[in-house]
């Protein structure tokens, strides 16, 4: 019996699904003008990026409205369960939890753009998805505080938060299928790994100044560039989406990928601009019997740590 191979796909690569593309390309062209537009915008996307602390900071404020949301559906049903509820404090304080959540969803909803922003493809159609989920919960949560506040039905406002909480679950949803599924900001430097004992490259006459020649180390490419005396060795592989770096644009100490315009430091691979907040994989360098050696520095060695690291 033969058994006929099955391709699964997500939803949202059928073609029904194509208006998410048409109402993306627009909106990712006018967020890329406005972060690109001058030294301000380009230093609010490396701040919403998280490239300062070296740590994407939409998955940590995402926490404050949902937190929230959740916080106001346990008081909202408490308060349509109790006879005094208001006497109990629970209609106000579900109020100020949504509240609370319409208010941190704006900074989270503008990280989560600016990491959108870099996505192309399927990644960049469920990151529409997502953002429409969330966008239709932030409405549904803003219309059910205008009612709280002015006492204009509290049963609509309790119902209004339910179906945007339900939105949110939505979103979350098609959020872990992002990183889980499609890996959309997960570092490219966690498989494969290069080896860690010293491995031989090419001649050291075959490098030129300041041009980069890419070898392999196992199964990892690593860009080798000569400055005067110094050897620089780099993982080739951007970590944000995978960008050669050897393509990029070099300055004396700076590389900065083709593909989104991460910018690395040549000495030590940090991340200097976004959307990359990974550190880019350093190499040690020697030079034996004409021949480059590499191996991974310390720090490149023990990031990402061990599968079984506690």
């Amino acid at each position: 019996m033969t058994r006929q191979a099955s391709t699964l796909t997500s939803p949202l690569e059928d073609e029904r699904f194509a208006w998410l593309d048409t109402l993306a390309s627009p909106l990712q062209s006018a967020l890329n003008n406005v972060f690109q537009a001058n030294d301000a915008g380009r230093w609010a996307k490396r701040l919403l990026n998280g490239v300062p602390i070296r740590h994407r900071v939409h998955p940590a404020l995402v926490a404050v409205p949902i937190g929230a949301w959740t916080t106001a559906l346990l008081l909202d049903a408490l308060d349509a369960l109790s006879k005094d509820g208001d006497a109990r404090g629970y209609r106000k304080s579900a109020d100020a939890a949504v509240a609370l959540g319409v208010l941190s969803a704006l900074p989270t909803a503008a990280s989560g753009l600016a990491d959108w922003v870099d996505l192309y493809d399927h990644q960049r159609r469920v990151g529409t998805a997502h953002a429409l989920a969330n966008t239709t919960a932030l409405a549904l949560y803003s219309v059910s505080i205008g009612l709280r506040l002015s006492n204009s039905g509290r049963g609509a406002a309790r119902v209004l938060s339910l179906l945007g909480y339900t939105a949110v679950a939505a979103g979350g949803v098609l959020g872990g299928e992002m990183v889980y599924g499609l890996g959309v900001n997960v570092s490219h430097l966690l498989y494969p790994r290069p080896p860690k004992e010293w491995t031989e490259t090419v001649a050291v006459e075959e490098l030129s100044e300041s041009t980069p020649v890419v070898v392999e180390v196992g199964r990892v490419p690593v860009m080798l560039l000569r400055r005067g005396e110094t050897i620089i060795a780099l993982q080739d592989w951007c970590p944000h989406a995978g960008g050669p770096l050897s393509k990029g644009e070099f300055t004396e100490d700076t590389v900065v990928c083709p593909w989104h315009q991460s910018c690395f430091s040549l000495h030590d691979g940090a991340p200097l601009d976004g959307p990359a907040t990974t550190p880019a994989r350093t190499f040690e360098v020697r030079e034996e019997g004409g021949m480059v050696w590499v191996r991974p520095s310390h720090e490149a060695q023990s990031w990402p740590p061990p599968p079984d690291a506690s």
